[in-house]
């Protein structure tokens, strides 16, 4: 049995690399990119007109012009431009050879082919000058960017129509044990003595998109070496990552550990000193991982979000970083069960109606919950996240305290 740090390490140690795929724009959102991207042309393109209004050469004092066309968007005017004369112009669109600037339909009056300017002008307002936002080669997004909604944008206007991103880790979820029961889709079905509702695979298939994965697959095994094995091979055929539930402690009918060696793949670790998760399996075959995830639904979790969602950022191109919050502990804490605890919490915060109140008194309290079997869901969803207690750790009440938020 090894402790978490070093669980942690040697599933660090075996995390694939990154793969790169090609994704259209419309598809690209949220990944992360894995090369640079360069500016195929300046922005903008040309130099163009900011404002509905005409287009002139300016000229000092210059009361009156000649209207002689019109720069419509898509449409450019292509003839002769010279002192004195004025262009009719459309926001974004080219402004003639010899034209510097552009005055605002508000700010004049048409007569006929007449310009009378109503206001005084500024040689180059309301231009545009071609290049002005990047020059053509820029380096406009950088590589580990996670695409955003204008992200996807710039790249267009570049004219990408696809983009080099990370590709998303497909992972395989199994459900083992023969008194497991899918949840039906459209109807209530009457379990029997014995049975119990599958809540690990739509607990993990929204852990998994959570943090960017894709759930390839999801099956359901009963308490059969064979058929253990026959699922852990269609899984490891398409997915990258393989999450099993279940099946992965000392009893007569856990199967996974043995299905996954059959299979050829090496075990890394079986078992870590921690609480809850305590039967957590690990192995790899070639570039596919295997976690053996216990089946209490809290371990199940935990082990998932300490373990496997690390590797699942990795393999997107990302840092995984839990989001902290400082809290002060409620009460003392002392860990001498020889197994370093995720201690779930609450969090509740003080009045801050005192004058006398410092920064410390100020912090949230982490309150335990008082169910913390690794079978009680509700440790997790009243729970606002965890604290690590590593093995022989004291913390005192009011000690300040990092909380992971889950």
């Amino acid at each position: 049995m090894i402790t978490v740090s070093e669980a942690k390490r040697l599933v660090q140690e075996h995390t694939p690399p990154a793969r790169v795929e090609m994704l259209a724009l419309a598809k690209a959102h949220k990944y992360t990119l894995a090369e640079d991207v360069v500016a195929k042309e300046p922005s903008p393109r040309f130099t163009n007109s900011a404002m509905d209004g005409v287009t002139v050469r300016c000229t000092e004092n210059a009361a009156t012009y000649k209207l002689i066309g019109e720069s419509a968007a898509g449409n450019p005017f292509l003839q002769i431009f010279g002192e004195g004369d004025a262009v009719r112009i459309s926001t974004g669109a080219v402004l003639p050879d010899g034209a510097d600037t552009v005055i605002p339909i508000e700010d004049i009056e048409i007569q006929g082919k007449n310009i009378l300017v109503k206001k005084p002008v500024r040689k180059g307002q309301w231009v545009r000058v071609q290049g002005t936002e990047y020059l053509q080669g820029a380096h406009i997004l950088r590589s580990g960017t996670v695409l955003r909604p204008a992200h996807i944008a710039l790249a267009a206007q570049c004219g990408y129509a696809e983009l080099p991103v990370f590709a998303a880790p497909r992972v395989g979820l199994i459900a083992t044990g023969t008194e497991i029961i899918a949840l039906p889709e459209n109807h209530h079905k009457t379990l029997l003595s014995g049975q119990i509702y599958d809540a690990n695979t739509p607990m993990l298939q929204a852990a998994i998109e959570n943090v960017g994965g894709v759930c390839a697959m999801t099956r359901h095994v009963s308490d059969s070496l064979q058929a253990s094995i026959d699922v852990c091979s269609e899984a490891a055929a398409t997915c990258d990552i393989i999450c099993t539930t279940g099946g992965v402690s000392v009893g007569e009918h856990d199967h996974i550990k043995e299905a996954a060696q059959i299979l050829g793949f090496e075990t890394i670790f079986w078992r870590v000193r921690q609480k809850p998760g305590k039967p957590l399996f690990f192995a790899k075959r070639e570039n596919t991982l295997l976690f053996g995830l216990p089946g209490n639904s809290v371990s199940t979790l935990m082990c998932f979000i300490h373990y496997a969602q690390p590797v699942i950022a990795s393999m997107l191109g990302r840092t995984h970083a839990w989001r902290i919050l400082q809290a002060r502990m409620s009460k003392n804490l002392v860990n001498a069960g020889g197994r370093a605890e995720f201690l779930r919490v609450r969090l509740e915060y003080p009045l801050q109606n005192s004058s006398l109140e410092t920064s410390a008194t100020m912090l949230p309290l982490a309150i335990p919950l008082e169910k913390q079997e690794s079978f009680m869901l509700t440790s997790l969803t009243e729970a606002d996240g965890f604290v690590f207690l590593d093995i022989d750790a004291t913390l005192e009440e009011g000690a300040p305290i990092d909380v992971m938020l889950l």
